[in-house]
């Protein structure tokens, strides 16, 4: 009797423990921030109405810029004419224009240059292997070295200060998963680790955050009627950025398929929106969800105000975590003129910061619980403002998964981490800023 009094006492008190903690915790993610409901809003229309136009974005100094090179006008004719949109002064221009013209290109912005790669001149004709490259200081336009064949309808994302991955699309160099690494440092390309899909993707949403590429959805040709949820996520290697290990991701829970773009969105992943249902011009949609590939979770956002698809959209960080997402132009049942923009005030997911003080030095602290099923926090402290990125290692040192990789400001932060879908085992977490790392051991029981 007394033994099971004092269990029962024991249980009361772990009870009473956890769900103090979990006060706290509360408390902690509620006045960690100003986290605001993403809205959207409309900005100036685009001058020249578009779809299919090879778009890309960028942020300097505070200010955010959507650039979209030719597509289709109204009259179905492909113009050169290069668009730019100031998000500060909400107003267009119009720059030196695209040498050819042309739809399909994989478009991308590394440092002060602008890169489109390949795309088709006359639709439907076969895809060609020019690099075109902007130089957005002195807008004039020049070339870079050719892709290795024609190739039309990939997507294309930058990484770091020199890399260009090209992902999907129709080429002759692969009929699945097609991935290529362009180094404007060499000027060459070569081939990087296709991701594991058994048939080839085009339309489909291609982007980075951190070091991790993710390709969405798409479809197997234009007009199929084979077309895809599925996510792939790679991890870029650091010894050599041609190596990609790639991993399923959970499924789009959408209804969208193809004729759609991804994009960075901070802190919490990727965001998409928009597109067609099933591979036509004959649906279009307005949802709009936000991956996360550390979590391995979607969330949906707002709806995009006006449906389209072959629209042309990117995201720019304008600072105090401040991002948006541009979505200009496009086409529904006619073209639009609508320019819409979604505003969000992002908090890192899964990360809360505990209080306002400033601590003394770098400090990785032991998860707990540990062992875990399936969730744990990891608390860390930084002394100044860095780039803080945390990955989850097997015991081969393969990452299983990247929790978190943006900017923090200086202060103390609990992680909160989940290992749902992963199995029992011994695991490293890792936490690296550019003046600081540290490893330590965690176990999932299950």
């Amino acid at each position: 009797m007394i033994k099971s009094l004092r269990l029962e006492s024991v249980l009361l008190f772990l009870i009473s423990f956890f769900l103090t903690g979990a006060v706290l915790l509360e408390k902690s993610f509620h006045n960690s921030s100003s986290f605001q409901i993403p809205v959207w809003a409309a900005g100036s229309n685009i001058p020249i109405q578009v779809r299919a136009g090879n778009t890309a974005s960028y942020s300097a100094n505070g200010n955010g810029y959507l650039y979209v090179v030719s597509g289709r006008n109204q009259n179905d004719a492909i113009i050169k004419t290069l668009q730019r949109y100031r998000v500060s002064t909400n107003t267009w221009d119009t720059l030196a224009p695209h040498p050819t013209g042309l739809l399909g290109g994989a478009t991308t912005i590394l440092g002060d240059s602008l890169y489109v790669v390949g795309g088709v001149i006359n639709p439907p004709g076969a895809g060609i292997n020019t690099v075109a490259k902007y130089n957005i200081s002195q807008n004039s336009w020049s070339t870079a070295a050719n892709f290795p064949a024609g190739i039309v309808d990939a997507k294309a994302v930058s990484y770091q200060d020199s890399i260009i991955y090209v992902g999907g699309g129709v080429s002759g160099l692969s009929s699945a998963g097609l991935v290529y690494m362009y180094n404007a440092k060499s000027n060459e390309w070569r081939a990087a680790t296709q991701f594991p899909s058994s048939t080839r993707r085009n339309f489909g949403g291609f982007a980075i955050t951190g070091d991790t590429l993710i390709y969405m959805c798409g479809t197997s040709a234009f007009g199929s009627a084979q077309y895809f949820d599925s996510v792939y996520v790679g991890v870029i290697s650091q010894s050599d950025r041609s190596v990609i290990t790639w991993s399923r991701g959970a499924n789009f829970p959408g209804q969208t398929r193809s004729f759609f773009d991804a994009h960075s969105w901070g802190s919490r992943g990727i965001i998409m929106t928009g597109g067609s249902t099933d591979n036509t011009f004959n649906t279009n949609s307005n949802e709009c969800y936000v991956f996360s590939p550390g979590a391995n979770t979607w969330q949906q956002l707002p709806n995009k105000p006006t449906s389209w698809l072959t629209g042309q959209s990117g995201t720019v960080n304008m600072g105090s975590n401040i991002w948006k997402l541009i979505c200009a132009s496009g086409y529904a049942s006619s073209y639009l003129s609508q320019n819409e923009i979604l505003s969000d005030t992002l908090n890192p997911i899964g990360v809360i910061q505990n209080g306002n003080s400033v601590p003394e030095k770098f400090v990785l602290m032991q998860n707990y619980p540990n062992p875990f099923n399936p969730e744990t926090k990891i608390s860390f402290e930084l002394p100044v403002n860095a780039f803080v990125k945390i990955s989850v290692y097997d015991l081969t040192g393969k990452v299983i998964a990247v929790p978190h990789s943006g900017d923090l400001s200086a202060g103390s932060y609990t992680l909160n981490w989940s290992a749902a879908g992963i199995s029992s085992g011994i695991y490293f977490y890792r936490l690296e800023t550019e003046k600081y790392s540290d490893t330590k051991k965690m176990i999932v029981v299950k």
